[in-house]
């Protein structure tokens, strides 16, 4: 290779490698992007209009359908586009990007089947939302909304059968109305307890 040609594969060089450099240096997080500046009720109201919009497939597919809730960098909010679960789960993908961090969590309880206790979160929901340390949403099939506080943890119903989209199918069970707080060891011995029949 001549001299000429060599200086130039040189120059190429660091010309690549200063954009590497610059791109990473571009892509850094720095504390800014990890403060959340949007409110608790915005995060809520935003998870509900995404369960809203998800519950009829949720009922038509007999699946579970999750996301997560994150904050730009601009202080807006978005959501990760939804992932199909199977009957009675969902794993939630994680995701790292520059600017965006992560607020909350979301998903639906598929249709309506007197196998499960859809109609409140489940053991899972509160274990997996106090893992990851965000708060999770989750739609019923009845249309109830309830919120998993991750620091409990602990399951607040926002609202009751019919504020969110019903599944048809839905067949309520008087004697088996959820409460409107469970704790992890009040919804343990919910879900590990006999039950009234319906």
């Amino acid at each position: 290779m001549s001299p000429r040609a060599t200086h130039f594969a040189f120059i190429l060089i660091a010309l690549v490698w200063a954009g590497i450099v610059a791109r990473a240096y571009l892509a850094r997080k720095d504390a800014s992007d990890f403060v959340i500046t949007v409110s608790q009720g915005e995060v809520q109201e935003f998870a509900r209009d995404q369960l809203i919009a998800l519950q009829a497939a949720s009922f038509a597919g007999d699946i579970e359908l999750c996301g997560i809730v994150f904050e730009r960098s601009d202080g807006t909010l978005g959501a990760s586009p939804p992932r199909e679960g199977d009957e009675a789960s969902c794993g939630i993908a994680y995701f790292d990007e520059p600017g965006m961090r992560p607020v909350a969590s979301f998903h639906t309880h598929g249709s309506f089947n007197r196998r499960y206790d859809s109609e409140v979160p489940s053991i899972l929901d509160l274990q997996s939302d106090a893992a990851s340390g965000m708060d999770g949403y989750v739609a019923t099939p009845g249309g109830r909304f309830w919120r998993v506080d991750a620091t409990g943890p602990t399951a607040i119903l926002i609202c009751g059968a019919g504020c969110l989209p019903q599944d048809p199918n839905y067949v309520p069970c008087p004697a088996d109305a959820p409460q409107q707080r469970y704790t992890y060891a009040a919804l343990v011995a919910r879900q590990t307890g006999s039950g009234p029949a319906c």
